[in-house]
């Protein structure tokens, strides 16, 4: 008998009826009993804040489209995960379809949908077969009675993820987000200047919480977890650790307990810094101790984002996990915003260059740090937030790393490769990473040379999409006697004297 609020079981349920043998009546038709005032009630009493990465209280946005004037709503889950170092919607939809699918029903009784959606990678074709199955057999069943569940088979570009882009791909266009002040609470689908048809959009996680709820109730949902973040929580841990995994813990456990005890510690010496996907801060060795829930993990300066932790060890070059990362978000960008596209590509170029002895310079560190946190302008999405985020961080955090990058550029280390992972072997404790997107182009193409995984291509090379900017920066050139004094102030460290100048010209700007 699996434990309450738990999703996943010990192994995958087989059928529908296996499924509520385990965890008790069928949480669609119990909602139905007790009533939409009732369920979103207890939902709000709950605290149950979405798994997606955002932590946004569920019930505030159920009750939001609930209250809308629009009578047509629709109701969709999120499970087109994407975040690099996560695996836990796909994972959670592989053992166990059922308690997302109730959510979702649940969901489109609560706030009056008559359309529900899953939208879900085309590639994912083992949490595609599960989903089909499971809700064929809810639906002879019963349960699905006045709700049409519809499954939408997209790209796997990372913005898919992005809720509002997730709409436009429903609507059958391309994932690129609508305008920020546009949210699917406000404009839904299919909509027209007269009816906006708000939508509820959740993750998978967040939908299988719910069944719990409604079984179980708010008060034994918030029995488990921390005050602010009730219940358990997917964790995903890879990296350089000994046992990679996804493991299914209370909210509040601490980094110590999934590194060290659960994920068997690092796996070649101390650990050297934990990203929390690509969406936060890294965070340090010495926050090991920080419990694993939104409030905790935002006070330390990172975040839990969607649980997915990748551990970085000490033989690996930051320089290059930096450049492997921002590269990750410029080439996902969509275009639509110019500060967001220009100031990831002129970070990313910078970064490329401290690689390439024919084109380093010591303002490449300026240059990709000035870009990065230059990047959210008029923004219609998080992305460019979060390379203004995690790019800086750990650029400012491994300074003397950079120092000595930029003086050997020619120094032999080892590509990083981002951490997206499309499968995992429990047996073997191995994910396995998409190698492929090294060779992709920022226009969301793929260079047809097939490349080592980590390999880059050179900036000579990249002649479809200019990396180098045109009109984003401004450069100052100084009289020869000044520029003699400031070599003479700086010694021989030019990257010494390149940082001191910049950090004067950002004191005297106000920057």
């Amino acid at each position: 008998m699996p434990r309450k609020h738990y999703l996943l079981p010990d192994a995958p349920y087989a059928t529908y009826e296996a499924y509520l043998r385990d965890e008790g009546p069928s949480a669609v038709l119990l909602s139905r009993r007790a009533g939409s005032e009732k369920i979103l009630a207890a939902l709000l009493e709950s605290g149950l804040r979405g798994r997606g990465g955002a932590g946004f209280p569920t019930g505030v946005k159920w009750r939001t489209v609930r209250e809308h004037p629009c009578p047509t709503r629709y109701v969709v889950m999120n499970a087109a995960e994407g975040e690099p170092g996560t695996f836990k919607d796909r994972w959670l939809l592989r053992h166990n379809p059922y308690a997302p699918l109730e959510g979702l029903l649940v969901a489109a009784q609560v706030v009056g949908a008559a359309t529900a959606y899953v939208a879900i990678k085309a590639s994912f074709a083992p949490e595609l077969a599960r989903l089909r199955s499971a809700v064929a057999e809810m639906t002879a069943a019963g349960v699905c009675e006045d709700v049409e569940i519809t499954l939408v088979e997209g790209p796997g570009e990372y913005l898919f993820g992005e809720e509002k882009a997730l709409l436009e791909v429903i609507e059958g266009n391309d994932p690129l987000p609508r305008e920020g002040h546009n949210p699917p609470y406000e404009l839904g689908l299919f909509s027209t200047p007269g009816s906006p048809n708000p939508a509820v959009v959740n993750n998978a996680e967040t939908f299988g919480h719910v069944a719990g709820i409604v079984r179980h109730g708010a008060a034994s949902f918030r029995s488990i977890g921390t005050h602010d973040t009730p219940g358990t929580v997917i964790f995903t841990i890879s990296g350089d650790v000994a046992r990679p995994g996804i493991f299914e813990r209370p909210a509040g456990t601490t980094l110590r307990t999934l590194v060290h005890e659960l994920a068997g510690g690092p796996r070649n010496g101390p650990i050297k810094v934990i990203l929390s996907g690509v969406s936060n801060a890294p965070i340090g060795p010495d926050k090991l101790d920080t419990p694993c829930d939104f409030g905790s993990l935002s006070l330390a300066g990172s975040g839990l984002g969607s649980a997915g932790f990748v551990v970085i060890g000490q033989e690996r070059s930051i320089p290059r996990v930096t450049q492997s990362l921002t590269r990750f978000l410029f080439v996902e960008s969509c275009n639509q915003c110019p500060a967001c596209k220009l100031g990831l590509r002129t970070a990313s170029s910078a970064l490329d260059e401290l690689f390439d002895p024919g084109l380093a310079t010591p303002d490449d560190y300026e240059r990709a740090l000035y870009a990065a946190r230059s990047a959210p302008q008029g923004n219609r999405c998080y992305l460019p937030v979060q390379g203004a985020t995690l790019t800086p961080a750990l650029m400012e955090r491994f300074e003397a790393e950079f120092d000595a990058q930029i003086a050997k550029p020619d120094e032999p280390t080892a590509a990083y490769a981002v951490p997206l992972l499309l499968d995992y072997d429990p047996a073997t404790h191995h994910f396995t990473i998409d190698e492929t997107h090294a060779r992709k182009r920022p226009d969301w193409t793929y260079e047809a040379v097939e490349r080592p995984v980590g390999e880059r291509v050179t900036l000579r090379e990249k002649k479809k999409v200019s990396l180098r900017p045109t009109s984003s920066t401004v450069g100052v050139r100084l009289a020869p006697d000044v520029l003699e004094a400031l070599r003479k102030t700086a010694g021989d460290d030019a990257a010494d004297l390149d940082r001191r100048v910049n950090a004067l010209l950002r004191k005297q700007l106000g920057l």
